[in-house]
């Protein structure tokens, strides 16, 4: 690729590396500006496992890179030294994954990771090099020539893409890659320090690229026999032929080499991580097996099963405790006769309790009631009392009466081990920015005191560690993107602590306290639609100090509520959603619209939009086992997949046109902005904001794509280029769901906590002034928390979720007017279903069609049991 320098740069001071690329690579003046974009995006990813660019220049036409030196050695030097100790190769390979998820967060893929392009300094970091150039080297689409290196330490222009012994299958047969081509360099890379031998050398070139495609390794275990079971199932994902059946994010591939490094003895012989080495699965088995039993994106999911702390004698199981598939929030008594629960069985939400050893139920409370704790006597029962807009705390005596009010303004409550006091959350919103707080109070009251407060999140389900000295409490997030988080707080309100869940991707149940205090137990969902889509879930424990975390079991079910039953029994509300497409055909006015049922089934089908020519409806869909993007015609009912990756894919829209797709997508560990061609092809990533970018949608002259950040340093609209630059934030604050205007002039967004009713609101694009026009959407359905808005095709109204008279959610439209309350031509359009919640919806091109997402909820209390 060029030849390196020691210099000085005389401008600075400093001693750099000055890389000098041959003028042969950089001729066609295309190339180079590709390249020097690649090279600034790889300049700005600023972390310590990637080499830092200074600098891209040209001189007499001989273009060079001015870099970071870093006084060392190659990988290759490293592993021709000498054999590695483990605990060593787990250094190294988490610093690559590390600097590779950085990367790919980035949307940028390396393409040529081998030995040689990795360097180990004297202090022991590894430094990832050559970010960029490997894409210089790309032949040109209609090049009839390419061919590959010949030997792992040459890279020659016009190659395939990669260097042979270490490129992907989908590199070597010229396929499209992404970052999951960087996850097989990776593992091949990882075989040859566990081994010291790469996997798939052979005789020629020509036969160590066949070997590629179509051969396996040799097993890690024949050649390396000390190497522990989950470190050879990590290299094994990785070196799957198959993209899908990789990683479906590097920042989970670094976790899990993390989690595992955490458990590998000093001694480097691993014998502490497995106490009975399982076989290894066929390839693929595990996506498959989980895909089957949850239908829900499990990720990363086979190395926690290896740290369960011994050998489990029994299977965990799952059975129902209640059949109407209206109850949740179940809480159980100190002495796990009786378990208090929330159901709206009889079309009331109030508080109900059921006697564990003989199973009898009834009603306790009179509604909206929920979320029931019991007092540590079990004499007591806490309840949040729900009326319009606003929470109030109440207790009731498990034996029944009166129930007395406490207090106004809490959303959820624990109480103290020994019983004396309360600690409880409120939600506050104040100009679109919200925030939580913690307050403790005396149970008989007195003046509350607040000891933890938090911004941008809601703090729900506290729970009182037994020696009280800690409360715990789940963060849940406005837009589904952003991380979840348990806070850990201290009592007395002197400090607290964030405790990250084992994956960043659904939300965490409410936690219980094992008896000892040491840990906390949870169920987590494995995707991140969770709760509204349904997903699958693991069950896991969790310590506060050290943050270790084990598996003790899946469940299909994700849960919001969860707690102990007994010694190897919980209980938890099993949530199993689902959501067809219905189509509606609107009348005039004075004819009752016409419905029909584009899929029915069990999958949750939603966020649909319809294609301009309005024969295609495109959505969300968790049926081929995680989130991805589908389409069905309106015409001839054929379904089809648009996308089909391992990571989450959704909330589609059309720019440019109809001429291109945006969708969001975690593909590079976090949630980015994504445009493809209609059809899903040529999928690559726009946005750049490194935390959360959601909900796409461009102008119609393909100028502008707009999206929401969920970013906690500058959360709001934005708006970008087509190619990602320029991104300019248009509206601050805590917003959701933008939709420009069919002309392109505005931007409808909506504001939205549990503690506030939705406001629709509206910007200008060019400026994001404000525009004086709101639309209030009548809602008490916790459920719709922010719902949905569309522009009619005209742009002169507005429709959005709303509730009718009668409770019922649905579409309705209202008159756009600048300057003027419409709320007096607003008027349902159609979607008011009583057995069915309408949750998202599109409307078509000639505005006379609606597809809405028609969402149903079963939840019932089940238990978990011979756990270990």
């Amino acid at each position: 690729m060029g030849e390196v320098f020691r210099a000085r740069d005389t401008r600075l001071g400093r001693i750099v590396a000055l890389k000098v690329l041959p003028v042969g690579l950089t001729a066609d003046a295309g190339r180079l500006e590709r390249f020097t974009s690649e090279a600034r995006a790889a300049s700005a990813l600023n972390h310590p496992n990637i080499i830092t660019v200074y600098d891209v220049a040209l001189e007499d036409s001989r273009p060079y890179i001015v870099l970071e030196l870093v006084e060392g050695q190659t990988l290759r030097d490293v592993l021709t030294a000498s054999p590695l100790p483990l605990k060593k190769v787990l250094a190294l390979a988490g610093q690559i994954a590390d600097g590779l998820a950085k990367a790919h967060a980035a949307g940028i893929v390396h393409r040529d990771l081998k030995p040689e392009n990795l360097m180990v300094s004297k202090d022991g970091f590894v430094k990832i090099l050559d970010f960029g150039l490997a894409k210089l080297v790309l032949p040109d689409v209609d090049s009839a020539e390419t061919r590959v290196a010949a030997t792992p330490n040459e890279t020659q222009p016009g190659m395939i893409l990669g260097t042979v012994g270490y490129m992907s299958p989908e590199q070597a047969t010229g396929r499209p890659v992404d970052f999951r081509a960087d996850h097989f360099s990776f593992g091949a890379v990882l075989y040859e320090l566990l081994t010291g031998r790469q996997p798939f050398h052979r005789a020629s070139v020509v036969e160590t690229q066949a070997a590629i495609v179509r051969d396996e390794p040799l097993s890690i275990g024949e050649l390396s026999p000390q190497v522990p079971a989950p470190l050879r199932w990590i290299v094994e994902r990785c070196l799957a032929k198959d993209p899908e059946e990789r990683y479906g994010s590097t920042r989970d591939l670094a976790r899990d080499l993390q989690t595992l490094r955490a458990h590998v003895s000093d001694s480097g012989t691993g014998a502490e991580v497995v106490r009975e080495e399982a076989p290894v699965a066929p390839r693929g088995f595990g996506r498959r097996f989980w895909l089957g039993l949850a239908g829900g994106s499990i990720v990363g999911a086979g190395v926690a099963f290896t740290f369960l702390p011994q050998a489990v004698t029994e299977i965990p199981a799952v059975r129902y405790l209640t059949y109407s598939g209206h109850d949740s929030s179940p809480a159980v008594s100190a002495d796990g006769r009786l378990i208090a629960f929330s159901s709206d069985r009889d079309g009331r939400r109030r508080i109900w309790l059921k006697q564990v050893t003989g199973g009898a139920e009834a009603a306790l409370t009179s509604g909206e009631d929920d979320y029931p704790r019991f007092s540590p006597d079990g004499s007591q029962l806490l309840f949040v009392r729900t009326s319009g807009n606003t929470k109030a705390l109440y207790r009731v005596p498990t034996l029944g009466g009166e129930p007395r009010k406490l207090l106004d303004d809490a959303v959820d409550a624990d109480w103290s081990p020994d019983g004396r006091q309360l600690a409880f959350v409120r939600w506050h919103v104040s100009k679109d920015v919200a925030r939580s707080t913690v307050w403790v109070i005396q149970a008989d009251g007195g003046e509350a005191r607040q000891i933890a407060e938090v911004d941008q999140s809601q703090l729900v389900h506290p729970r009182w560690s037994p020696d009280g000295r800690t409360i715990a409490a789940v963060t849940r997030v406005q837009q589904a993107g952003l991380p979840h988080r348990i806070l850990l707080i201290d009592a007395d309100g002197r400090s607290s602590r964030v405790l990250s869940p084992v994956s960043g991707i659904g939300g965490p149940s409410a936690i219980a306290w094992s008896g000892d205090g040491r840990d906390i137990v949870y169920l987590q969902a494995a995707s991140v639609g969770g709760h509204a889509t349904g997903s699958a879930a693991r069950l896991i424990r969790q310590n506060v100090e050290t943050s270790r975390a084990t598996t003790m079991m899946w469940s299909p079910n994700s849960s919001l509520v969860f707690d102990i039953l007994a010694p190897g029994r919980a209980v938890f509300d099993g949530r199993s959603p689902r959501e067809n497409l219905q189509e509606i055909t609107t009348g005039n006015g004075t004819v009752e619209p016409a419905a029909r049922w584009l899929t029915r089934g069990n999958s949750s089908d939603r966020q649909p939009i319809y294609s301009p020519d309005g024969e295609w409806v495109v959505f969300t869909s968790n049926r081929s086992g995680n989130l991805d993007l589908w389409s069905i015609s309106t015409r001839t009912g054929t379904v089809r997949p648009v996308t089909d990756d391992a990571a989450e894919d959704w909330d589609p829209s059309f720019a440019m046109g109809g001429k291109k797709l945006l969708w969001s997508s975690n593909r590079a560990g976090n949630f980015e902005v994504w445009m493809a061609e209609p059809d899903g092809s040529g999928a690559r990533q726009v946005s750049h904001d490194g935390i959360d970018a959601e909900n796409p949608t461009g102008t119609p002259d393909g100028s502008w794509i707009l999206y929401n950040s969920g970013n906690p340093a500058h959360p709001g609209i934005w708006k970008m280029r087509a190619d990602g630059s320029a991104p300019t934030r248009l509206v601050a604050g805590s917003t959701l769901v933008p939709e420009v205007s069919p002309d392109g002039t505005y931007v409808l967004y909506l504001t939205a906590w549990r503690t506030q009713r939705p406001t629709i609101r509206v910007a200008e694009v060019s400026s994001g002034k404000p525009v004086e026009f709101t639309i209030e959407v009548d809602t008490t359905k916790t459920f719709l928390d922010v719902g949905r808005a569309r522009w009619m095709p005209d742009g002169r109204s507005i429709a959005f979720l709303g509730e009718d008279e009668r409770g019922l959610l649905g579409i309705f439209a209202q008159d756009f007017r600048p300057g003027e309350n419409t709320a007096r031509s607003r008027r349902p359009v159609g979607g008011f279903n009583a057995d069915a919640v309408a949750e998202s919806f599109g409307v078509a091109g000639d505005g006379r069609r609606l597809t809405i997402a028609s969402w149903e909820q079963l939840s019932s209390i089940m238990s978990a049991e011979g756990l270990p």
